[in-house]
């Protein structure tokens, strides 16, 4: 049996790309046609179908250009990511989100060389 990822976290990962910046369409395999364990970037548990990893960094010898905009708490949704990574993106002016803290089975978390600016919040 082929497992797929879960509505609700494809719903919060749509969410979370809606408030993102993407001149370089490397999210254009997130779509609500596809099963979101295939999209770039997004890891899913192979027996639960769960995101248990987004990995949304930009590759420093990539054509790529950087991701920017808001960080949505619909991550928050994501009850299994263990692993987030947003380095070398653009998210200058951007306070890193209080509710990262939030996330109770986060065990890794990259911001560097992102641009994220202000204290670190102390739910971290």
């Amino acid at each position: 049996m082929k497992v797929t990822c879960n509505e609700k976290e494809k719903n919060a990962l749509l969410n979370f790309k809606h408030g993102l910046s993407d001149p370089s369409k490397r999210l254009s395999s997130w779509s609500n046609e596809d099963d979101c364990c295939r999209w770039m970037g997004v890891r899913c548990n192979n027996i639960t179908g769960r995101v248990i990893e987004l990995n949304l960094s930009t590759p420093l010898d990539s054509p790529y250009m950087e991701l920017s905009g808001e960080i949505s708490p619909s991550l928050l949704e994501l009850k299994s990511l263990i692993h987030l990574d947003l380095s070398l993106n653009y998210f200058v002016n951007t306070k890193i989100p209080s509710f990262f803290g939030s996330m109770e089975r986060l065990t890794y978390l990259d911001l560097s060389l992102s641009g994220f600016m202000g204290l670190i919040p102390h739910q971290l």
